[in-house]
């Protein structure tokens, strides 16, 4: 497994990845718009990745398996170098779940996050995703608090718990 930065020859793969997992995705978190699904709107979403990254406010990830294949998206989201924080989001697909991608995954993630200096993460998880609770727990996030009707999953309201994790601790020292 590798995790490779988004890049605009992913379009089509990604597209065919997002559209074998979108009941499976979308039965865990918010659906995409009906216009991601299609060449354009893969494409669209790439180039809005990109220029998120060019700005140093994304870090958009795939997860590739050992055959080549995409497994995954992992991102660092709402990069705030003046706070030195960020937000972890991942997705998996549905073979590939189970197989501890997730957890490296995100122990590569937070590597990253440390080497771009920042010194929080914090992630959202359904309080029903017991999976994802535990690739967060494992990977040393804390519970912090719950959030109610945080977000909408096949037009119910979810709540989500967030999780923060200290990368870096901050040097308030004068040197």
């Amino acid at each position: 497994m590798e995790l490779r930065l988004l890049s605009r020859p992913d379009s089509r793969p990604l597209l065919l990845f997002e559209i074998e997992n979108r009941a499976w995705f979308e039965s865990h978190i918010n659906p995409r718009e009906v216009s991601f699904y299609t060449d354009h709107g893969v494409k669209k979403h790439i180039e809005e990745f990109l220029s998120q990254h060019q700005r140093k406010t994304m870090l958009p990830m795939l997860i590739i398996d050992d055959g080549g294949e995409i497994a995954g998206r992992v991102n660092l989201t709402d990069i705030n170098l003046v706070l030195s924080e960020a937000y972890l989001g991942y997705r998996i697909g549905e073979k590939f779940a189970g197989r501890g991608i997730a957890k490296r995954a995100v122990k590569e993630m937070i590597q990253l996050a440390n080497e771009l200096n920042l010194q929080t993460l914090i992630a959202f998880v359904s309080v029903d995703n017991i999976a994802s609770q535990k690739v967060l727990t494992h990977s040393g996030f804390v519970e912090i608090k719950i959030h109610e009707n945080f977000a909408e999953v096949q037009d119910k309201n979810i709540n989500c718990i967030e999780y923060q994790k200290i990368v870096k601790e901050r040097d308030d020292s004068f040197s």
